[in-house]
């Protein structure tokens, strides 16, 4: 038991009092977000009034969880972290499901905004991303990890990110396809399919070792 100590204010508490109230309960971790996001584009307007001129920020923000989840979102506020937080919302808003053939996409899609648009390419295993700029950050957070993309036509950052979601969310579900039309995924693809993300297959399979001619002769 903790020892009282006699002061002219009354029993005060000992040493072993103090050393129970640090090893008291600890506040418990928060969780952390499955979420990532990838800051596409920021972009500074200015608008002329009569008072003045007056600044804002518009953001466009992709939102995934690398497993198959993405979303964009654009946000505008007088300064820039106000407009990424208005843009990560929307775009948490906007989460759509991509069917998966492994870890790229069943077909080939296009996507349009404006005067951008965007070819999407199922892309065999090993390949990698071949992507660049707002193309590459959307496809990045989805995780889809295998692809081939192609940025046709003209436009602005923002209308390329448009477009690439636009092809994502035109990804046709093969399963439901084929359930429509009264067959099996085998009879309509000739070949079954998996999604690594629904069958928790997320660790990407060992590459074989390459073996040199040296190691041949031993």
């Amino acid at each position: 038991m903790a020892q009282e100590r006699r002061g002219p204010g009354g029993p005060q508490r000992g040493r072993g009092d103090r050393r129970e109230r640090r090893g008291g309960p600890r506040k418990e971790e928060e969780p952390q977000d499955e979420f990532q996001d990838r800051i596409v584009r920021v972009d500074r307007t200015r608008k002329t009034v009569a008072g003045g001129r007056i600044s804002s920020t518009r953001v466009v923000v992709a939102v995934g969880d690398g497993k198959g989840h993405v979303g964009i979102g654009v946000g505008k506020a007088r300064n820039a972290p106000d407009a990424i937080a208005k843009a990560r919302q929307r775009a948490r808003n906007t989460l759509i499901r991509i069917p998966l053939d492994g870890f790229t996409i069943p077909h080939e899609v296009v996507g349009k905004c404006g005067a951008a648009r965007v070819m999407l390419k199922p892309a065999s295993r090993g390949t990698g991303i071949i992507a660049g700029g707002a193309v590459r950050q959307i496809i990045e957070v989805s995780g889809i990890k295998d692809i081939l993309t192609k940025s046709l036509g003209q436009g602005t950052v923002f209308n390329r990110a448009k477009a690439t979601f636009e092809a994502l969310r035109s990804v046709r579900d093969p399963r439901a396809v084929a359930s429509a039309r009264g067959k099996t995924v085998e009879e309509v693809l000739g070949r079954a399919i998996t999604d690594p993300y629904e069958t928790g297959e997320e660790a990407e399979p060992k590459k074989p070792v390459l073996r040199t001619a040296d190691a041949e002769e031993e």
